[in-house]
């Protein structure tokens, strides 16, 4: 009887332990396990029709409607309301100041701001449309040079030209993802023009696909129909001109690329779990989303970090510039009011910015705005990051070890004070954190310096009893045929 009830109250245990690990923050073990976290994000205001302010401090005579994207620059927020056809403009202080693109768009999707214009991929008139910052319509970029694309009303050989998201570098080349495209990113020239097509992903195909493809004839195949890459669901770029896309689950462990110009992914992947959102998620569990992340939107701060949205679950997966999950934040659940409630934050998160200190994201169904603000352990983790990434490995320490009291499942707080333990030549203690961090890479160079410091310490010492050994042999050996020469000539 005591053997079942122990039983039970271990199975008890067990399922308590899971409901933590998907309500409760969590992140993932160097072996991919689910691990309670400190939490690294609070939503902490929530933006919508009902509470939108003006400048002057007045109800805003505005209600949103279905939005699509959204935008942080110069400390000004730009949403991209779908269903209203505008964009609206809100101050640093979530006021409402104005709305632009007015009779101008139809379904826009995406929205890129940089000092000059507004780029936005207005959908419905299978364009881009460049505003200036006072509103006025500039030009539109339209349907690329190429026969993939209708090239007017009267075409029937291509496909419309219907931009969902657009990014913009530094020289003002633009980026564009558009519906039904499989060939690649559409690169066009500052003046509008096509330039050609950017890292297309690869063609995936299953184990039996591939199979079955050896005995298949060219006329089978034909009759089977195409097989196409898998279409990018959204892009963002950084300070660089590095393109950051994101795909479909079918990409595997590259869901998330950086694409230079060339169309090379150069993502570095070095953490942990692979760079896919949820590493471990359910798969037959009543009442929770099930399946791998699907990530639908993406954005780059200035210290290289990025942050993903999961479609799928409402979360958010912040990643440093060497690809380790830095923390996750978010949920999917019926909205019940509470801004402080982790589990009752979106309906269906669309799109995420990051936002001075703050990540904001919008949610479609619900219509509004919800911004996150860093805890303490999310500030903690940041500001260790980027004092590593700056090479200033002592003060990166101490901050990770305030990291550590916050929160002892962090691994990576570990391998970052053994590293700065490596680079301040603490050899031996920065194995103790090396090995707890996982860093079997830094503890490698660390055991091999050691071992050499080690070996320099006592090598004086080993020469000295070498060369006395030597010597003691040498004098014995002497000693002793001497003793044989003395000892014949006495037989003698």
């Amino acid at each position: 009887m005591k053997k079942i009830i122990s039983l039970l109250l271990s199975l008890v245990l067990l399922l308590s332990v899971s409901v933590v690990s998907v309500q409760g923050a969590y992140n993932y073990s160097p072996l991919g396990e689910v691990i309670a976290s400190a939490e690294a994000l609070i939503a902490t205001k929530v933006v919508d029709s009902s509470n939108l302010r003006t400048t002057n401090d007045e109800k805003a005579a505005l209600v949103f409607g279905v939005l699509s994207d959204i935008c942080s620059f110069n400390n000004k927020i730009y949403l991209v309301d779908g269903s209203n056809n505008l964009i609206h403009v809100l101050n640093n202080d979530f006021q409402y100041e104005r709305s632009l693109g007015q009779g101008q768009l139809k379904q826009p999707q995406g929205l890129f701001v940089t000092d000059e214009y507004l780029y936005v991929a207005d959908t419905g008139h299978f364009r881009i449309a460049l505003f200036d910052h006072d509103g006025l319509f500039v030009r539109a970029i339209t349907a690329p040079d190429d026969p993939t694309f209708k090239q007017g009303p009267d075409d029937t050989s291509g496909y419309d030209f219907k931009p969902i998201k657009v990014a913009v570098d530094r020289t003002g080349r633009v980026y564009a993802i558009a519906d039904q495209i499989f060939e690649g990113i559409i690169d066009f020239n500052p003046d509008g023009s096509f330039s050609r097509y950017v890292g297309a992903n690869t063609v995936t195909l299953s184990v039996w696909d591939a199979f079955w493809l050896q005995f298949t004839t060219e006329e089978q195949r034909k009759s089977q129909g195409y097989r196409f890459a898998t279409t990018f669901l959204n892009l963002n770029i950084d300070e660089k001109g590095y393109l950051y896309t994101l795909s479909s689950v079918t990409e595997g462990t590259r869901v998330i690329k950086k694409l230079n110009y060339k169309g090379r992914d150069v993502l570095t992947r070095n953490g942990y779990v692979p760079l896919v959102g949820d590493a471990s998620y359910l798969t037959y569990q009543d009442k929770v989303p099930l399946g791998p992340s699907q990530l639908i939107d993406i954005d780059i701060n200035e210290d290289g970090f990025y942050t993903v949205l999961d479609g799928v679950r409402g979360r958010m997966f912040t990643y440093d510039f060497e690809g380790n999950l830095l923390y996750i934040g978010g949920q999917i659940g019926n909205v019940g009011g509470s801004t402080n409630n982790q589990s009752t934050l979106f309906i269906s998160p669309k799109a995420l910015c990051f936002h001075n200190e703050q990540i904001l994201v919008i949610d479609a169904l619900n219509k509004n705005l919800v911004v996150f603000q860093y805890t303490e352990f999310g500030r903690l983790v940041n500001e260790a990051t980027h004092l590593y990434q700056l090479g200033k490995y002592a003060e990166a320490q101490s901050v990770w070890e305030q990291v550590l009291l916050l929160n002892t499942n962090y691994y990576l707080a570990y391998a970052g004070i053994g590293k700065a333990q490596l680079r301040a030549g603490d050899y031996q203690q920065a194995l103790v954190n090396l090995k707890l961090g996982y860093d079997t890479y830094n503890y490698s160079q660390a055991y091999q310096q050691y071992r050499y410091d080690q070996l320099t310490k006592v090598f004086p010492f080993i020469m000295g009893v070498v060369i006395v050994v030597l010597v003691y042999a040498f004098v014995k050996s002497i000693k002793k045929s001497v003793l044989n020469e003395v000892k014949e000539e006495k037989d003698e």
